[in-house]
């Protein structure tokens, strides 16, 4: 526990000092500095962290959507997500994508077709085997660009993207045409942001021939050369992982040549593995960490391999995964069936205006083409109505992720000024030691509360999205309630009784044991917190459907009937002053709807509160663990 305490208070002071330094900088310079990082094609540097990069673009970017530099505000909204794509988030770059996708084509904004596409391609990017849609969408914002201009210069990014794929995809004839079309362009244009990443695509295709002869390894030893010299004359961050990487590639491949190398190459993976090991869903360290397996692999240390790869995939990824693929595969077929719908209304402009010069004959058909149109209007009008209803959805979770973080910062702001002044008093010489251990108590308390909060929003989402596990098995309820009531009597902070009723010896019922105790001490704290004399009644018994009813009925000052409606919201409090994050009788909510049963607050009693639950005795169609 101390070793907890110590561990949150530092968590504290490090979020505190994240959380200033982010609002530090006003909204015209944190504009000014993300654009800045467009222009030099990085997602962060050493003075903004990547999730600085996500919450300023978050701030900033409702209030860009009405001003007229659109290419700028469409571009802000491709780094977000990438911003997401690169912290692991890639639901959330996914949902950004929709949005881009939906603005761009009601605002007919062929631009903003253009980075959507990109936006698309970035994400299935992400997702092994699914190289093939990432370069159906890069070619899909390439020809979007194409009616635009042809030497748009954002055509080099694109290509670059392409390229990076054709390699992976063994296409590498088609690689080296768009390498070729690339140095033409940095020819004219030199642009650094563009030279370095192109740099990484020569070494990378001159590495895929380093099989064949040592001289293309050579040759991916200048262009490594001339990105280290980019970066010594523009020392980006986020240039310096790249370079790494990429180093790490080339003595991988030099390895097949001298099998020394491959020691070199590894232990730049491993410190890439290591400096990136703060988040281990990030893109950076799930790709370090894959070539990591591969070179323990043909090294011989499969047990090593294997233990990277368990960590790297556990089952949950999998599931996750296939969430992804779905999202993104449902807003790219969006956009599909919106380029067909354009080129049927295309075609049939052609055909009307055939009609108009053709004979009667063709007016027949016109009278069939009418009846056609008719069906596609209705059509129409119906995927108007549809994405409608889809952009009343996404403002709503927009709005809903806003209203969580306020409460969030809300909440979490009361612990972190607790943690940051007492740790600041501590420091302090002079102080006599009684002070100090009260000093002590409240951060320990504070860093309970903290620690509590952040359970309980982990809890709520895995709860959510069908994360958390529930290990169903035969228990005494009983005897789970028993251990309940000792468990809140040695914790309770009030002179009110804890009582226990029940008329059964034994209720074997099947159930999650540790899932049904935290809903028994949820409420029982819950109405330990408004009940400071009397008493507390937790009653089991068999209803009269043939389930087990719960009840935890107090004698404290209850709950108004206008708020009883909204008490199992989140963060919904009775008193707002009281310690608490609010989402206690969600997540009891959520268990118990989970394990099959239905949890309610009695209208009908007067004496204090009342909040019943029942239970099924057997779980149907359910077997051991699910998740």
């Amino acid at each position: 526990m101390r070793t907890r305490a110590i561990i949150s208070a530092l968590l504290g002071q490090i979020l505190f000092a994240s959380v200033y330094s982010v609002y530090a900088t006003t909204i015209p310079n944190k504009q000014k500095l993300l654009e800045s990082f467009v222009e030099r094609q990085v997602l962060y540097d050493d003075t903004v962290s990547l999730d600085s990069v996500i919450l300023w673009s978050e701030q900033l970017l409702p209030s860009m959507r009405s001003k007229s530099d659109k290419e700028m505000y469409f571009l802000l909204q491709l780094q977000l997500a990438n911003a997401y794509t690169l912290r692991g988030d890639v639901s959330l770059a996914t949902d950004r994508a929709q949005l881009m996708y939906e603005e761009a084509k009601a605002l007919k904004y062929s631009f903003g077709m253009v980075v959507a596409n990109q936006a698309i391609g970035d994400a299935y990017n992400t997702i092994a085997n699914l190289t093939s849609k990432a370069l159906e969408s890069y070619h899909d914002a390439l020809n979007e660009l194409q009616h635009i201009s042809a030497t748009h210069p954002y055509r080099t990014q694109l290509l670059l993207k392409t390229s990076n794929i054709l390699q992976r995809r063994g296409r590498l004839e088609e690689a080296q045409k768009v390498l070729s079309e690339l140095e033409i362009i940095l020819q004219q244009e030199p642009d650094y942001p563009t030279e370095f990443f192109f740099n990484i695509e020569k070494t990378n295709f001159a590495i895929s021939h380093g099989h064949l002869a040592k001289s293309y390894l050579d040759e991916a030893f200048v262009h490594l050369q001339k990105m280290d010299s980019i970066y010594h004359v523009h020392p980006e961050k986020f240039y310096r992982f790249h370079l790494d990487y990429t180093t790490a590639a080339y003595y991988r491949a030099m390895g097949t040549w001298d099998k020394q190398y491959w020691n070199k190459a590894l232990d730049i993976y491993t410190q890439l593995q290591k400096e990136y090991s703060g988040n281990k869903r990030s893109t950076y360290y799930r790709w370090t960490s894959l070539e990591k397996i591969y070179l323990c692999k043909i090294q011989g240390m499969a047990m090593e391999a294997c233990y990277i790869y368990q960590e790297l995939y556990p089952p949950i990824d999998t599931l996750a995964s296939q969430n992804y693929i779905r999202q993104i595969s449902a807003v790219k077929a969006k956009y599909q069936i919106d380029k067909i719908a354009i080129a049927s209304n295309e075609e049939y402009n052609k055909i009307i205006s055939s009609i108009l010069i053709g004979s009667i004959i063709l007016l027949i058909l016109f009278s069939l083409l009418a009846i056609r149109l008719r069906k596609q209007q209705i059509r129409v009008a119906q995927s108007t109505q549809d994405l409608a209803i889809s952009r009343t959805n996404a403002e709503n979770a927009t709005r809903a992720k806003s209203i969580f973080l306020s409460n969030m910062s809300h909440e979490i702001r009361t612990p972190l000024n607790a943690l940051s002044g007492f740790s600041s008093l501590l420091t302090q010489e002079g102080l006599d030691m009684e002070t100090r251990n009260q000093c002590n108590e409240v951060i320990q308390q504070n860093s309970e509360l903290l620690l509590k909060l952040i359970n309980d929003v982990i809890d709520l989402s895995s709860l959510e999205f069908g994360k958390l596990q529930f290990c169903i098995g035969k228990h005494d309820a009983v005897s789970i309630c028993q251990n309940v009531m000792d468990t809140v009597n040695k914790v309770k902070q009030t002179q009110a009784e804890l009582l226990f009723s029940t008329e059964l010896e034994e209720m074997i019922i099947e159930t999650d044991d540790s899932r049904l105790q935290q809903v028994l001490i949820n409420l029982l704290i819950n109405a330990t917190k408004f009940t400071p004399q009397g008493s507390i009644t937790l009653e089991l018994k068999i209803d009269t459907d043939g389930v087990a009813l719960f009840s935890v009925t107090d004698t404290g000052c209850g709950i108004p009937h206008d708020k009883q409606a909204t008490i199992f919201q989140r963060f919904e409090k009775l008193n707002e002053n009281a310690q608490g994050s609010g989402l206690g009788l969600s997540i009891c909510q959520l268990i118990i709807e989970h394990i099959g049963g239905k949890i309610w607050i009695d209208p009908d009693y007067t004496g204090g509160s009342r909040f019943c639950f029942t239970h099924p005795v057997n779980q149907a169609n359910r077997k051991g663990a699910e998740v």
